[in-house]
């Protein structure tokens, strides 16, 4: 189960009630997601952020859209962890999850909504000049450098946090050279 914490313009459109039960926490590697709904050339985009690593996914939203939402997120993601060459246990388990409906939320956190303007304005910025496809914007932003307050006082790039979070850590043997006998 996969929590999506989203804008109330998004609720809205999504039809969900204005108060909305608190979600029970996430059961997915990457933790929850934030979305937001925006207009380009009068048609709807849906950009989603994920907390932990700062992944931004880019889907058309539609109202028939809307309905494969979550469908969308898993095929984009996908995508994006095949580009960056990220497989294993723990990137199919993120992918199963969001394969299914999420639990939807408001979003209460003023500082993800920030960032997630900060995106959304960097991702137009990729449609109006360079014509990209959503697809195109998502990865795009994995290698764009980004700050927040949360993660730390440095830029951070949002593949190499995928990397981190979805790549277990190796255990390292020390292999004792043989010993020579006399």
């Amino acid at each position: 189960m996969t929590v999506l914490h989203c804008s109330q313009k998004l609720l809205k459109r999504l039809r969900q009630p204005a108060t909305l039960p608190e979600p029970p926490a996430a059961g997915n590697p990457l933790g929850p997601w934030h979305a937001d709904i925006d207009f380009i050339d009068r048609s709807p985009f849906v950009v989603l952020i994920n907390a932990a690593t700062g992944t931004s996914l880019v889907l058309p939203a539609r109202a028939a859209d809307l309905k494969q939402l979550h469908a969308m997120s898993a095929e984009q993601l996908g995508g994006l962890l095949e580009a960056c060459g990220i497989d294993g246990p723990l990137a199919q388990a993120e992918l199963d999850a969001l394969a299914h409906p999420f639990v939807f939320s408001r979003n209460s956190n003023r500082s993800m909504a920030a960032s997630m303007n900060q995106r959304k304005y960097e991702i137009w910025t990729q449609f109006a000049y360079h014509r990209l496809t959503a697809f195109e914007a998502a990865l795009r932003t994995l290698e764009t450098p980004f700050r927040r307050k949360d993660l730390g006082p440095d830029y951070h790039f949002a593949a190499e946090l995928l990397r981190r979070h979805l790549r277990p850590a190796a255990k390292i043997l020390a292999f004792l050279p043989p010993q020579s006998r006399h």
